[in-house]
Order: structure tokens, then C-alpha cells, then sequence
């Protein structure tokens, strides 16, 4: 299946989202790589990464190019979670084929939410690397962990799972920023410009109250890259 992973565009006055729509209505542009999406488009050659906001690509442009495409995948979170559902409602009344997944902190806590919109056929709780490419080369929903999807009117959660321990064999993610993105686009503040982020690690052996991410995404359990992929990757990049 031909895969979009897409952070979306916002709707006229709307302040909230994922990556890097939160500050796309501010005064001060700051825009952050949509590093969890591009992990898995890395792994699937013929897909592609939309990042709406930075790119300054419309709602209108968005829903066209989703029509090239069966598998759309979301990344959602709490405040822009109506506009994201309004979204795929757009985009898959423009193309009724399209099939589309929800992934993202708010899908892990709650699943059923996003499973009550007929627009989102599946959500993957915590991450979602090899469930979505593997989904995407035919695997069968009930096969997949970590995986939330309705059944006969009801809502099916399978076990937990997914995590991946050796993260030297995911993709280097700055390939598919050179691929689908514009590095020029981006910029933080507190950061040289220009810049780029990528992961070294995943997970988290803190337990700080204040940070969703081991609760709801990548888990306590702290996996590390190898250094020489590492090196590797930033002389690559550079």
C-alpha cells in the first residue's frame, strides 16, 4: 500500500497539535522535524512524508494529494485532536479507498476515542514503526501488536507490543528528510541554524510526571543506538 504519513495543515485560527503545528499560528515561526513519522516512511521506499505547516501546504493541497495514496497515517495529539478527525474526513471523502491511522500519545490513552470516528480505521498505541510498514505490506490487523481497531461494532485492542531493541536497523531518518522535506524549512530558536534532530535513543528510565513520552509513546525501557551509527549518520547528514 502506498503510504502518506502526514502531520496536517491547521484550520484558520486554530493553536494546537502535533510536532510541528503548535507554533504554526504564533508570532515567532519555530517548526521541529516530524521525527516519528519519518522513521517508518524510511522503511517503506514508495511513501512519503507531508509536513504540512512548514511547507506552508493548504488543506485544499493536502486533500489532493492524499488521493495518490491508500494508507494515510496521522500523527494526532490532545488539542488538535477534532481538527486531525476533520481532516480525514476530508481526505477520505475526496478518496473512499484511502484507509487511515491514528498514531500518537492520545491514541495510546485513548484508543476507543479515535476508534468512534468512522474516518480512523485503526490507531497504533505507543510506537508504531514495523506495525504500520508491515501493515502496509499485507499483514492482517489482528496480527499486529499494539493495535486498536473495530470488529463487528466492536472496538479490539491486541496485546502490547512493537517495541524495537536494535534501532541501528531502522533507516537514518536524515535520508528521508533529504527525500520529502525542505531542511530550510526549520528552525528553533535556542538552536544554530540551520539544524537537524534525530534520534539517538529511545525510551526513558526517568519517571518526571511532567513528560508524557515513557508514559504514552517509547516506554522506560532506554534502548540505545551504537555510537558508529550514529557517526556515521551525522557525517552523512553533514
Amino acid at each position: 500500500m502506498r503510504t502518506l504519513f502526514l502531520n496536517p495543515p491547521s484550520f484558520e485560527g486554530f493553536d494546537g497539535g502535533a510536532s510541528s503545528r503548535w507554533p504554526a499560528t504564533r508570532e515567532i515561526e519555530s517548526y521541529w522535524y516530524p521525527v516519528w513519522l519519518c522513521y517508518p516512511a524510511g522503511l517503506l521506499p514508495d511513501s512519503r512524508v507531508v509536513d504540512a505547516p512548514p511547507h506552508k501546504i493548504s488543506i485544499e493541497q493536502t486533500i489532493e494529494i492524499g488521493k495518490d495514496f491508500e494508507l494515510l497515517v496521522l500523527f494526532t495529539s490532545t488539542p488538535g485532536f477534532h481538527v486531525d478527525i476533520r481532516m480525514a474526513e476530508m481526505m477520505k471523502d475526496a478518496n473512499p479507498k484511502l484507509k487511515v491511522c491514528f498514531v500518537g500519545p492520545p491514541v495510546t490513552v485513548e484508543p476507543e476515542k479515535a476508534l468512534a470516528h468512522s474516518a480512523v480505521d485503526f490507531v497504533v498505541r505507543r510506537e508504531f514503526d514495523y506495525q504500520i510498514v508491515n501493515y502496509a505490506n499485507g499483514t492482517p490487523l489482528d496480527e499486529l501488536p499494539g493495535v486498536s481497531y473495530r470488529k463487528n461494532g466492536e472496538v479490539v485492542h491486541n496485546p502490547e507490543g512493537g517495541y524495537i531493541e536494535n534501532l541501528d536497523e531502522l533507516p537514518w531518518v536524515t535520508k528521508v528528510y533529504k527525500r520529502d522535506l525542505d531542511f530550510r524549512r526549520y528552525n528553533v530558536p535556542f538552536l544554530m541554524n540551520p539544524a537537524i534532530a534525530l534520534y539517538t535513543s529511545r525510551g526513558c528510565p526517568a519517571m518526571c510526571t511532567f513528560c508524557l513520552w515513557p508514559q504514552t509513546h517509547s516506554g522506560h525501557r532506554w534502548r540505545l543506538r551504537s555510537v558508529d551509527d550514529v557517526v556515521a549518520e551525522v557525517a552523512w547528514a553533514k
